[in-house]
């Protein structure tokens, strides 16, 4: 059997179909990213939006080149090759990043989890919580409508959701422990631990839209928190930490009072929609299965249990 020109014509428009069908998988790829992975956690988000714009230019250019070759009437393998192969390798370079990036997210969470998980366990009245709100948080954003979904970064509500009271390391324990009424000085320095945690993790730029985020978890809808803010000119990542806080707060054991049933607890969040809750974000959370419910404190209770006994093997 003989390689004819006209099947080595074929053969050349078969390649550059590859590359173009490839590069085009890229595009989308990189489109994905930079519409719904824009806040990136490792580096700065203005360098990974420039990055990622830089990569669909060439992408663009890439795809309008080779569809100019392929519809050219002199097909040469000298020039189909080159651009399949460079197709070909371009996509194993994003799939290896985008790896990368995950498993360094991965490793990034499991060490700052377990370094939250030993800070509380020696603490009667944390033990666990950061760990359970991180999870409260995650199960309240996955049942989230996708509109509102697309507002926020999964991994950037992980970050805030674990470090929502890690300003509290900068306020004497004996305000914390404290199970009288607070007084006014007290009470002041407690509502600082949003600004504290700020001020932790100002020199960190890829963590400003974290820091936001924790800053005002203790806003209250109707305007009478912290801040004063009112109402949706309250992040809605904010409103959501607010939501998942105030849940594990009155359903965990504390040294200063009981813990509620989950029947109570939602009650409670009921009483407070409207006026301390997003009244949205609690109807979520109230029809989200009770097991799932239930399920984000069984996970925090088997992951403590490895912190309190210093076994830290994953």
């Amino acid at each position: 059997m003989t390689f004819t020109l006209s099947d080595s014509v074929v053969l050349n428009e078969y390649l550059i179909l590859a590359g173009i069908i490839l590069m085009f998988f890229d595009f989308l790829f990189s489109l994905y990213h930079i519409i719904f992975k824009n806040e990136a956690i490792h580096g700065d988000s203005k360098l990974t939006f420039s990055t990622n714009m830089i990569l669909l230019a060439f992408e663009v250019i890439f795809i309008f080149g080779s569809m100019l070759i392929f519809m050219s009437e002199s097909l040469s393998f000298i020039l189909s090759l080159p651009l399949v192969c460079t197709a070909f390798v371009f996509s194993l370079m994003l799939a290896w990043g985008w790896i990368q990036m995950n498993g360094m997210h991965r490793r990034s969470m499991e060490i700052l989890e377990t370094l939250v998980g030993v800070i509380e366990a020696g603490d009667e009245n944390l033990d666990g919580h950061s760990l359970h709100v991180q999870n409260l948080s995650m199960l309240i954003y996955d049942y989230l409508p996708y509109y509102e979904k697309r507002s926020i970064n999964p991994t950037n509500l992980e970050y805030a959701s674990l470090f929502l009271d890690i300003g509290k390391l900068g306020i004497p324990r004996s305000i914390i422990d404290k199970k009288g009424k607070l007084t006014p000085r007290e009470k002041k320095l407690i509502q600082r631990h949003p600004e504290i945690c700020v001020e932790i993790f100002q020199k960190i730029p890829a963590f400003t839209r974290i820091t936001y985020w924790v800053k005002y978890h203790h806003e209250r809808v109707d305007g009478s928190g912290y801040y004063h803010m009112k109402g949706d000119d309250i992040p809605l990542a904010s409103r959501i930490l607010a939501v998942a806080d105030t849940y594990s707060a009155i359903t965990m054991d504390r040294s200063y009072r009981p813990s509620l049933t989950y029947e109570n607890a939602i009650s409670e969040l009921r009483l407070v929609a409207g006026s301390q809750l997003d009244p949205k974000l609690v109807d979520i959370f109230c029809s989200i299965p009770k097991m799932k419910v239930a399920n984000c404190m069984v996970d925090v209770r088997n992951r403590m249990k490895k912190y309190q006994s210093g076994d830290f093997k994953w």
